[in-house]
């Protein structure tokens, strides 16, 4: 019973964990074209209130954009905790589990950006005709690389899952004869 706690308790923690991550991703991204955000993500997400920074509207964009990861991540990782010997394991186990998919995420996410710079060397915009691309764009590379980190940081949120598993397994190895 102790271990469906720490299962429970963990669901709310990848949810917060995506967003913040999401956040933090976001000011990356940021960095690299403010235009991804000026021009296209802050009229997605309805957030155009020039009084606000554009830093903190890209964190809030990014909470929105990544929270809601959390609720398939949260059940898909923390369902491999229950290989753990008791709830003391399985609660420490699935807290490491979060940083391995924040890092591998976040790892993904870089290579998308460094793809998508090596990709956009010459950029040809027919290349990318299911992408939305404002007209006016003052870098249409950096936009395009920030285009590529997000989708990317996606993908690597979803490879994460087989991660945190392998992850639960050599845990469980490792600590076999822990009480």
């Amino acid at each position: 019973m102790a271990k469906f706690g720490v299962f429970l308790l963990f669901i709310p923690a990848a949810i917060l964990t995506a967003g913040a991550f999401g956040a933090f991703h976001d000011q990356l991204s940021y960095t690299v074209s403010s235009e991804y955000f000026t021009a296209f993500k802050f009229h997605q997400f309805q957030l155009l209130d020039g009084r606000i920074p554009e830093r903190v509207r890209a964190a809030e964009v990014g909470f929105l954009a990544s929270w809601w990861m959390g609720i398939p991540l949260g059940p898909l990782v923390g369902v491999a905790g229950f290989i753990q010997r008791d709830a003391r394991l399985m609660r420490r186990a699935l807290l490491w589990s979060l940083l391995l998919v924040v890092v591998f995420t976040l790892s993904f996410a870089c290579c998308g950006l460094f793809y998508g710079y090596y990709q956009t060397e010459h950029v040809d915009l027919s290349d990318y005709h299911g992408w939305y691309i404002p007209s006016g764009l003052m870098h249409v590379r950096n936009f395009l690389c920030a285009g590529y980190m997000h989708n990317s940081a996606y993908l690597g949120g979803l490879l994460s899952v087989p991660a945190s598993w392998l992850f639960q397994v050599i845990y469980r190895f490792r600590h076999a004869h822990a009480v």
